[in-house]
């Protein structure tokens, strides 16, 4: 039989897929050609039929999509272990506030670049910013020349700062992101203009910061304009008591029944955080079929769930898409979602099957990140965004040829060591190969400690 010779094939994998139809392979090879993938089997089987310009041995090694983070605030990334915490408030100079606020292209680009290195290094290979950047073409510049994808939109998508949920804001904060829905429309049309690439690793999206800082008139225009440009409208919603109860008083509704009400729960949604549902809500989302962006991590730390009622497990089990954030890097590692939607769901009494958050953070994430077409799975047609797991101890091989448990309960400590996007090599022997790494650290630190003095003189 004739080969085709194709750019690259992986080897020698231990795959899991994503896709719930075919989720493993072993020893299993992947053929890339163009960035895309174009062969997934049985190594025997793939050696067959390709010839290949470079040859990638796994070595054993876990191979599976690169995951998908759907709500993180990028600046955080640096702000991790500060002597600060997003609940502090204002009362010192420096704080989680004026240090997001006094952002520049220079210090964006640097945490950027930064960020870009952690998230590859545990298997990450698409970055959804969750609306707190304010240099977003230093953010965009940044992610494509370190090689990751991201999701961008406008700053603080807000314009009814009434609610007494928002009191008490950075000044700085406040004067470059005033309460206004044109700056915010206007935002989001130059972040989605990056969408006429196909081929960009940034893309943007429709972003609001909250509900309850959002008028009925910025929600309606925002899902129009994420309609008519085929992206999706994405929105903070319903996190925490005082939120829900103060959208509530304003709007006569909250959460899901004034999205559903203003044409925002459909398929091209995806709300963050959802923490406070009721059995109509329930019924709506599965109606309706948004996706949900779930922070487990985060619903535990503000003492939200429990004693709210937890519903991700039930709605993931009758359908809805489920996704994962970190949302606050400052007290939360990167790659603990996973693993702590599992201690949530068991400590709630409805525990997930152990298999769920890998299928959460890949098939799920890209559905709801509106990439669901092209990401979040290791199948025929799809671009090739891979990770290669070392292959370092015993706890590091899968013993079930089924489920990806593995990578669901220890993704995070297992060590990553080549990572593909688009059949690019970003990173190998877990080192960004487009960048110097220990520049990168650096110059974020750098830019970190020369931000905090000026805040704080």
């Amino acid at each position: 039989m004739h080969k085709k010779t194709v750019d690259t094939v992986i080897i020698n994998g231990d795959i899991f897929t994503g896709d719930r139809s075919q989720p493993h392979y072993r020893l299993g090879a992947i053929a890339i050609s163009d960035g895309i993938i174009v062969g997934i089997g049985r190594e025997q089987e793939i050696l067959s039929a390709y010839d290949a310009t470079r040859k990638i041995d796994a070595q054993g090694a876990l191979v599976h999509p690169g995951f998908i983070e759907t709500h993180i605030h990028s600046t955080g990334m640096a702000y991790h272990g500060a002597p600060f915490n997003p609940q502090a408030g204002t009362a010192s100079k420096v704080n989680y506030q004026s240090m997001k606020a006094a952002t520049d292209p220079e210090i964006t680009a640097a945490y950027t670049a930064a960020a870009a290195c952690s998230m590859l290094q545990r298997g990450f290979t698409l970055y959804f910013e969750a609306g707190t950047v304010f240099e977003t073409d230093a953010f965009a510049e940044t992610l494509t020349k370190c090689g990751l994808r991201g999701m961008v939109t406008a700053p603080w998508g807000w314009d009814d700062m009434s609610s007494d949920v928002l009191d008490g804001l950075n000044e700085t904060l406040m004067r470059r992101a005033p309460a206004d829905a044109r700056r915010v429309i206007d935002q989001c049309k130059h972040e989605l203009a990056r969408n006429k690439d196909d081929s960009a690793l940034v893309r943007g999206y429709v972003g609001l910061c909250s509900g309850s800082g959002s008028t009925d008139e910025l929600i309606g225009e925002a899902v129009r304009l994420a309609t008519d440009s085929n992206a999706i409208f994405w929105a903070h919603q319903a996190f925490e008591p005082d939120d829900d109860a103060g959208e509530r008083r304003r709007f006569g509704d909250a959460g899901t029944i004034r999205m559903h009400r203003l044409g925002a729960l459909g398929p091209n949604t995806t709300l963050a955080h959802m923490n406070m549902l009721d059995e109509q809500d329930v019924e709506l989302i599965l109606a309706m079929k948004p996706g949900l962006s779930w922070c487990p991590n985060n619903a535990m730390a503000y003492r939200i769930t429990p004693p709210h009622k937890c519903w991700f497990p039930h709605l993931y089990r009758n359908g809805a898409s489920v996704s994962l954030g970190v949302d606050t890097i400052i007290t939360h590692p990167m790659g603990i979602a996973g693993l702590m939607s599992l201690y949530l769901s068991r400590l709630v009494g409805d525990g997930l099957n152990f298999s769920d958050p890998f299928y959460m953070q890949t098939i799920d994430a890209a559905r709801n990140a509106g990439l669901g077409d092209r990401l979040g799975s290791l199948a025929v047609g799809k671009r090739a965004d891979v990770v290669i797991r070392e292959a370092r101890d015993i706890t590091h091989y899968s013993w079930r040829d089924d489920m990806g448990i593995l990578l669901s309960l220890s993704s995070s400590m297992i060590p990553v060591h080549t990572v593909l996007i688009d059949g690019k090599v970003v990173m190998e022997k877990g080192r960004l190969t487009t960048m110097d790494q220990d520049e990168i650290l650096a110059e974020a630190l750098r830019q970190r400690d020369l931000l905090a003095d000026r805040i704080s003189t």
